[in-house]
């Protein structure tokens, strides 16, 4: 007997799930399916990779019939998760009729508009959602059902305001469900104000170290491009995801990496909708292949057989980490996170090992070649689309101090400085990648950049 059944899913939706090969319902969705279908307010805290899309997308989609209105609206704070929920809702929605289309910005508004009068179920980011709704095309009147998914991180990205405006458009007779990594102040004010009586969820997710283990390596910040190039290398047939907390960044690292002869493809919110688009559905086809990308972009997409992930740098916000590392080692597959940083981060690094009871090894380094990082030319969108050098003895701030040869003696420096000061690093025997408390006063050298960045998220999700 399927698993599932016991949940009493809606027998359309369950001949989705078994068709997909879906038997053992994960621990989020045994228990919020149940809570969903009775009718509950929910605030579920889970981590990525847990399974709340399937669901929040079988609880709610139980209960409802085609009648071409918006019935379930679904928010999510980037476009990729936006079209990972639509391509998972037209999969298990195939035998109930029920119509999903996707609304956020970088496509065409006017389609959106014409696919607005059939839907069903919509999902979409706050910005062209509010976009939608002023131009009369999205209507929230016949709303039952209203989705947060990923709220921490909408808040954090400023849609704190635009969530409440969405709120304040649908009716007060309605089923919410809040579905959020961390339980943030913002999130804290949502729950507040909008959601009463509501059911809490936490769901805690363990990932044993036998399987998922963390190391680091301690570099000079200019040579740890050709650190990353020499040990991507030693396995070009896995594949890889490399983080980093700037689309700069990333094309810098994507052209080096493809400089150097290794597959690779970049994923950041200054590419346009349909690039981003392509690189995932090339990413998910390729059998090995790196992903090079920033956290808001890489935010609840699910990615399957990824057995490493590398920091190229720290993430601005601790609960980061645990995003970009839990998303190897799943279904009981081994993984590697590789943290590359600079001696001035190992106390910061020791923080997030420590704030998670987590342990990692201190890496000696290994002999590579220091190579001659090149900055991309700039493509037509200004995006660094170019694949050949400005100048090829220009270096960048990660470039290696001298072209075109090796420094061994300078590499033996930096090698006997990391191996002489630094150590493992070792804050417990499991690794708990479940939510945990708001930090607010470690962050604080990080706060005026992140207000910054805040304005410009609004405009490009």
């Amino acid at each position: 007997m399927n698993e599932f059944e016991k949940l009493k899913i809606n027998k359309d939706i369950l001949k989705s799930i078994e068709h997909h090969g879906f038997t053992e319902p994960t621990e989020v969705q045994k228990e919020s399916i149940p809570e969903i279908l009775s009718g509950h307010n929910l605030i579920v805290q889970s981590s990525t990779g847990s399974g709340k899309t399937l669901a929040f997308l079988a609880g709610v989609g139980s209960q409802i019939k085609q009648e071409k209105k918006v019935q379930i609206l679904i928010v999510t704070p980037t476009r990729e998760l936006a079209n990972q929920i639509l391509d998972e809702a037209i999969k298990l929605f195939k035998h109930n009729g029920l119509f999903t289309c996707a609304v956020f910005g970088g496509t065409s508004i006017f389609k959106q508009a014409n696919d607005l009068k059939k839907a069903d179920v919509v999902v979409g980011t706050p910005g062209r959602l509010l976009d939608q709704m002023k131009r009369g095309n999205l209507r929230l009147e016949n709303i039952k059902y209203l989705v947060l998914d990923e709220a921490d991180r909408m808040c954090d990205m400023g849609f704190y305001n635009d969530i409440t405006k969405i709120f304040n458009q649908t009716p007060k007779e309605k089923q919410i469900l809040l579905f959020s990594a961390t339980i943030t102040r913002d999130v804290s004010k949502i729950e507040k104000e909008y959601i009463k009586n509501a059911k809490k969820i936490v769901i805690d997710s363990y990932v044993d170290p036998s399987n998922l283990l963390q190391e680091y390596y301690v570099v000079k910040q200019h040579n740890k491009i050709s650190l990353l190039v020499n040990l991507l290398s030693n396995h070009l047939d896995k594949k890889s995801i490399v983080f980093s907390n700037t689309r700069q960044e990333v094309d810098l690292i994507y052209h080096n990496l493809k400089e150097n002869n290794i597959e690779a493809f970049r994923l950041h919110g200054g590419l346009e909708q349909n690039k981003r688009t392509n690189t995932l559905a090339e990413y998910h086809k390729h059998g090995t292949a790196v992903l090079i990308s920033t956290d808001v972009s890489a935010r609840g997409i699910h990615i399957d057989d990824l057995e490493y992930i590398y920091n190229f740098d720290l993430p601005r916000d601790d609960n980061q980490y645990i995003h970009r590392i839990g998303r190897t080692a799943r279904a009981g597959k081994k993984g590697l996170a590789i943290t590359i940083i600079t001696s001035s981060e190992v106390n910061s690094f020791a923080r997030i090992l420590r704030e998670y009871n987590f342990k990692a090894k201190l890496k000696p380094l290994p002999n590579f070649k220091l190579l001659v990082i090149t900055k991309p030319i700039k493509g037509p969108s200004g995006n660094g689309s170019g694949n050949r050098p400005q100048n090829r003895d220009r270096r960048s701030s990660l470039g290696s101090g001298s072209p075109r040869r090796d420094r061994s003696s300078s590499h033996n420096r930096d090698r006997d400085h990391s191996s002489t000061r630094f150590r493992d690093l070792d804050y417990g025997e499991r690794i708990s990648v479940s939510p945990r408390r708001e930090r607010t006063s470690s962050h604080n050298r990080d706060r005026d950049h992140t207000n910054k960045e805040k304005s410009s998220f609004r405009n490009k999700f």
